[in-house]
């Protein structure tokens, strides 16, 4: 080996051994010193995301948060849509934030709290890995691994709550390996009452964390010791997760129920029957597996086509992995080959951790089928891998080949990272320039369409009153009546459309400026650009020479003019408000600014007026 080969070896060696001794979980600072530097990355990485500009943000978020704490529910209809009736809590939190604080402060706190997913993470790894020898420095490693799996990395400092209420399924779930890790005979009530707290939590903050809960009780009945207190256990786990989730969101539900006769409007609508929403169900069954074959080999499937169970594509390979690792092991149980002295050690916690992702998966492929609701379980995936690997492969090769393979699924999920959309940074998140509304407090804003408008309603004037139309709530004869009552209660009535932005042609300026940057624009024949255009499949750049300058234009022809779009919105406004007896008065239209940081999302205001 040559002398810088040398050299190189014994710097990453002093390297390593540094950060050991630092970031360790060989003493209580060590943890300390480890979450918090986590943490800190967390919020770097949030700070170079940019702000967070995902559709249920514009949709949805913004507006719970704002209509919650103005007590809108009797004077708004659906303005975000059928997400305007959903649990509001975390929104509340967030719109706080979003309003009151810098954005690029706000970017860095929910960057530093999705680091701190780490704590419970290692935390569960350190219990299950409580007989190895690799657990001082696996279990913060196998935490960190956790950070990068496909949804989790999506969703890093976003308001779109998986990863938010990730923290309390999983800090429960730590707590619950805590209880179960006791001396035999020690009755764990804390940490089942924590366990408890962070479960209802979880639900509360978001409904569809109900299917943890289930998976929490297979993981406290499949290990803890005896059966007398594994039932004792969940007894006390459930019973104070549905008192906490009742506290927490039931003030929520019972208005619902008091102002439009279901709890969860517009869903179950079947069983609650509001004259608002249609009767039957709402649920969105696009993203599930399809017969038998499919819902065998779903891990298979979704890994090789991620837009199956996702808008975006949320590259990763710890599902497949998981699922080939589990096979195994079944089969080598069922054939018995495995031999007790050849075994590897784990905590029996392990098994508790295993029916909890397990069952936790199963509803999940059943119910949902949306990668993203998969944040909590894939937080915990690296772990279950390099685990069960290293049970099928207990020799000295087998932990060091199970930490590659985790090292790969890291490496692709980073590769492939999905992104739901982020802006560039503005001291302010959101600016709405004001409508032409003379008298608010008699005045109606109808928002046409299912795009998301939602966001912009808490920066508009709070006298007046607003609903959506045409949009994904399932509207039934209630809706349109009670729509028709405000309607008219307020003779002013205006409607709210999408404008355009030509965001195409604002990459590509962008796109251009680094080009000049790097001198680019200036080459004779621009051969080079040429060559880099050439390189990106599907045709998607092409160079031209304008004005003696060498600029990358996209390789096919682009969408229509901003004004020839917003025409086309207009028209699809007619003959949707057509249905309510209403249309568009006649130029009246302008295109107004809105702005998340720095990302441009102008929209239209138009009078309105009966039908003639």
């Amino acid at each position: 080996m040559s002398q810088a080969g040398t050299v190189g070896r014994g710097l990453l060696a002093r390297i390593a051994q540094g950060m050991y001794r630092r970031f360790a979980f060989t003493s209580q600072a060590n943890m300390v010193a480890a979450a918090s530097l986590v943490a800190l990355l967390g919020g770097c990485l949030s700070l170079w995301l940019g702000q967070d500009s995902n559709w249920d943000l514009r949709n949805y978020h913004l507006y719970n948060g704002y209509a919650a704490l103005q007590g809108r529910l009797h004077l708004d209809l659906a303005p975000a849509q059928m997400q305007s009736y959903f649990s509001p809590l975390l929104d509340v939190f967030q719109y706080l934030l979003l309003v009151r604080l810098p954005g690029p402060l706000v970017g860095f706190v929910m960057g530093v709290l999705h680091g701190l997913l780490f704590v419970p993470v290692a935390g569960v790894a350190w219990w299950v890995l409580r007989d190895r020898a690799e657990r001082a420095w696996l279990a913060p490693l196998l935490g960190v691994a956790g950070l990068c799996m496909a949804s989790v990395l999506s969703e890093f400092g976003n308001t779109m709550a998986d990863n938010t209420t990730a923290l309390f399924v999983v800090g429960s779930l730590w707590a619950v390996v805590h209880a179960q890790s006791r001396a035999e005979g020690v009755v764990p009530w804390r940490s089942w009452v924590l366990a408890g707290v962070l479960l209802g939590m979880a639900v509360a903050l978001k409904l569809t964390n109900a299917i943890y809960a289930i998976g929490m009780a297979a993981a406290l009945l499949a290990a803890g010791g005896r059966w007398s207190q594994r039932v004792l256990g969940l007894t006390v786990v459930a019973a104070t997760a549905l008192l906490v989730a009742a506290l927490a969101a039931g003030w929520w539900y019972w208005q619902l129920w008091q102002h439009h006769g279901n709890p969860l409007l517009p869903q179950f609508n079947a069983w609650f029957q509001s004259p608002l929403a249609q009767q039957g169900g709402v649920a969105d069954t696009r993203w599930l597996p399809r017969g038998l074959g499919e819902h065998v080999l779903w891990p298979l499937i979704f890994a090789a086509n991620p837009k199956r169970v996702s808008e975006i594509s949320l590259v990763q390979l710890v599902w497949p992995l998981l699922f080939v690792v589990g096979l195994a092991l079944l089969g080598q149980h069922l054939l018995r080959r495995r031999r007790a002295h050849t075994a590897a050690a784990f905590a029996p916690v392990l098994r508790g951790v295993v029916a909890f992702v397990l069952v936790s998966y199963l509803l999940w492929q059943f119910i949902f089928s949306i990668h993203r609701y998969l944040s909590a379980l894939e937080l915990l995936a690296p772990l279950l891998l390099w685990c069960g690997w290293v049970r099928l492969w207990p020799g000295k090769r087998g932990p060091r080949s199970a930490g590659w393979l985790v090292a790969v699924c890291v490496i692709v999920s980073l590769v492939g990272r999905g992104d739901w959309g982020h802006e560039s940074w503005a001291s302010q998140a959101f600016r709405v320039q004001g409508p032409p509304m003379a008298a608010p407090a008699q005045s109606v804003v109808l928002l046409v369409g299912a795009e998301p408008q939602g966001w912009r309603v808490p920066l508009l004037p709070a006298q007046a009153r607003y609903a959506a139309v045409a949009s994904n709530f399932p509207e039934a004869e209630g809706y349109r009546a009670a729509l028709a009552a405000m309607l008219d209660e307020r003779p002013y009535q205006f409607a709210m459309l999408p404008g355009y932005s030509d965001r195409l042609a604002l990459r590509f300026e962008a796109l251009n400026r680094k080009v000049a940057a790097v001198g680019l624009h200036a080459e004779p024949g621009c051969g080079k650009l040429g060559w880099i255009a050439r390189t990106v499949r599907g045709g998607r750049l092409k160079v031209e020479q304008q004005q003696g300058r060498c600029v990358l234009v996209p390789g096919k022809a682009g969408p229509m003019t901003p004004a020839a779009a917003e025409a086309e919105e207009r028209t699809a406004a007619q003959a949707r408000l057509g249905a309510y007896g209403l249309q568009l008065v006649p130029g009246s239209c302008v295109t107004l600014d809105s702005r998340i940081g720095q990302g441009r999302f102008p929209y239209q205001w138009c009078r309105l007026q009966p039908v003639r």
